[in-house]
């Protein structure tokens, strides 16, 4: 007996646990019994009443506490009846208790972001950092000219934090609904939550080994069966990124973060100006690069498309699945070519089949001339991608350069000196010292410098990188100011934070940060094909972005419209997709995707943005 009490009481505790709806079918069974039983002891007290009424009076009494004022007749009777209103009032206040506590918990599980999200068509990211924010604000700016676009964030975070974050770091969400689930982004179960097998797109925001555990969940849900659909994550450690596309196959798209911030480093180290075109093309503001079909251009060279196209800049075709930046002048496109354009907005590309008069006269007759040359760099600090930077500098400087690299200890000395460089086209100069010590800066720095590049110091506190950075900036600052001479600097930033507070050291130092690669990366997360366009344009292989003397192309001080540009960049097999105009008191004008019929009058030191092979 007592066994089979201890079974029954242990399926009785696994029904309650089962939650509100489970108590609440417990009381209604409870008010049953007891209408039953004080009904059946009446009705064998009074024989006279019928069974039915007596029921019916003892459900009444029991959920009516009032009624017993009303009630009539022998003592047993009354007191059976009181017993009814005692045992209702017990049990419609556990009612009514357990019913606001089932609110409650519902109310606490959606705070907690745990309900099931229904939308479909939206972007998944998984996971949360500091680099969040830059996602945010890029996919809320793409988001400006589409209908209920919507976001959804699963990490472990509390939602009731992850909503408050957003509201302080994100001023204006315009018409994206951001949806914030706590969970983990290593379960199916939470992974299904956020409705997985409907996104159109899937962000991963974790370091390498996370975003590999993260994968090998993802590869489980239906999302991976589908045939749309993309994920798009960054790689720190390039060892790991065959691990990652061998578990994600087609369906993964990386960016490399080393890499991409590497070539960023050395290709504008040496061109003022380039990173105000890479955050043009990496931002949803303003000018991107957008895939395009004009039936109208099928037959033509795409010379001929680049002179049609009256707002946007054609860089290149898609054929056959491949991925062509600066064809030949002369490629004919075929019928099923998509054209790569800069635009200012997907489907505002205009075309004509109008003739276009160029002056002719106005352009500089002249091959194709290299970007090479001898120059000096001086780098300050130290962490792996100075290493890479040095390596990728053999590819863009001419025999005789020089690079002076200023390290705070003996430690990096011997690396860099083991570095494979030809010795013959870079000399390589070691100085150890303070990187924020104006004293060291003094000796360091000499008349033939003018590119610096200012890297985060890896054997300090990340809290303490960016901090020096600044200090040693504003030294460079001042010794600009009283040495009456100019730095082209480049400044690496490692946290996204401090971004706005090194600008404020000297605006037109270009910050180099994971702010770069994480607008990349919402880039590719609305368009997976752009991987293989930035992979082209950051390659030391192939077409890449240059910012060349404008006086090669056109004549200066006359007036010439972006169309003479164009055919003046064609003769030399290049690209022509902007200008930078250089101005003594105020910071340069760059032009990125110009107005082709507006008239502008060049002068020394303005440079045209082609993309060339160099």
């Amino acid at each position: 007996m007592k066994r089979m009490f201890e079974k029954w009481k242990y399926r009785f505790d696994q029904f309650l646990s089962k939650g509100t709806i489970a108590l609440v079918l417990s009381l209604f069974l409870a008010i049953i019994v007891v209408v039953f039983v004080i009904g059946i002891i009446i009705y064998l007290i009074d024989t006279n009443a019928a069974f039915g009424t007596v029921i019916w009076a003892s459900f009444m009494q029991t959920l009516d506490p009032g009624n017993l004022s009303g009630q009539t007749g022998s003592f047993l009777y009354m007191v059976f009846m009181t017993i009814a209103t005692i045992v209702g009032i017990f049990i419609t206040s556990l009612f009514i208790s357990f019913i606001l506590n089932g609110f409650q918990t519902k109310l606490e599980n959606l705070s907690r972001g745990r309900s099931k999200v229904i939308e479909t068509n939206h972007t998944l990211i998984l996971g949360w950092d500091d680099n969040i924010y830059v996602v945010l604000e890029e996919l809320i700016e793409a988001n400006k000219s589409i209908r209920k676009p919507v976001i959804v964030i699963l990490c472990d975070q509390d939602s009731i934090d992850m909503n408050q974050n957003i509201r302080d770091n994100i001023s204006n969400i315009h018409n994206t609904k951001i949806i914030c689930r706590s969970g983990s982004i290593y379960r199916i179960e939470d992974l299904n939550m956020c409705n997985i097998q409907d996104a159109k797109s899937i962000i991963l925001l974790e370091n390498d080994m996370n975003t590999i555990k993260s994968l090998l969940v993802i590869v489980h849900t239906d999302f991976f069966q589908r045939e749309e659909g993309h994920i798009c994550a960054l790689m720190y450690d390039e060892t790991n990124i065959n691990v990652a596309k061998n578990i994600g196959k087609d369906k993964l798209e990386v960016i490399y973060l080393k890499s991409a911030i590497t070539r960023i480093i050395t290709q504008t180290c040496l061109q003022a100006g380039l990173s105000y075109v890479y955050n043009e093309l990496l931002e949803f503001a303003g000018d991107e690069i957008y895939f395009y079909r004009e039936p109208n251009m099928t037959g033509k060279t795409f010379q001929q498309a680049m002179l049609s196209c009256q707002n946007s800049v054609l860089i290149g075709l898609v054929r056959d699945h491949t991925t062509i930046i600066k064809p030949e002048m002369e490629t004919i496109i075929e019928e099923n070519d998509q054209l790569i354009l800069i635009s200012e907005d997907e489907g505002t590309a205009i075309f004509t089949d109008k003739q276009i008069v160029i002056e002719l006269c106005n352009i500089v007759e002249g091959k194709h001339q290299t970007s090479k040359r001898r120059e000096q760099i001086c780098m300050i600090g130290f962490n792996r991608k100075s290493i890479e930077v040095i390596q990728e500098f053999n590819h863009y400087l001419d025999k005789n350069s020089k690079i002076k690299v200023l390290v705070n200890s003996y430690d990096y000395i011997q690396e860099i000196e083991q570095l494979d460089i030809d010795s013959a086209n870079i000399e390589i100069e070691t100085f150890v010292g303070d990187t924020f010590s104006r004293k060291v800066l003094d000796e360091f720095m000499d008349e033939s410098c003018k590119y610096v590049i200012i890297f985060a110091n890896e054997n300090v506190s990340f809290e303490d990188q960016d901090s020096q950075t600044l200090l040693t900036l504003l030294h460079l600052r001042n010794m600009e100011e009283e040495k009456k001479t100019n730095y082209d600097i480049i400044t690496e930033i490692s946290d996204v934070r401090n971004s706005e507070i090194i600008d404020l050291a000297k605006v037109d130092d270009f910050i180099i940060s994971e702010l770069i690669a994480n607008k990349m990366l919402a880039q590719i997360s609305e368009n997976r094909h752009l991987i293989h366009v930035f992979n082209h344009l950051l390659s030391t292989e192939g077409s890449e972005i240059y910012l060349k003397p404008i006086e090669n192309y056109v004549k200066l001080e006359q007036e010439v419209d972006f169309y003479t540009v164009t055919l003046a960049a064609c003769q030399k097999q290049e690209v022509a997709i902007g200008y930078k105009i250089a101005r003594e008191a105020h910071l340069p004008i760059v032009e990125l995707n110009p107005e082709k019929n507006q008239k502008v009058t060049f002068k020394t030191g303005d440079k045209i943005i082609v993309i060339s092979e160099d």
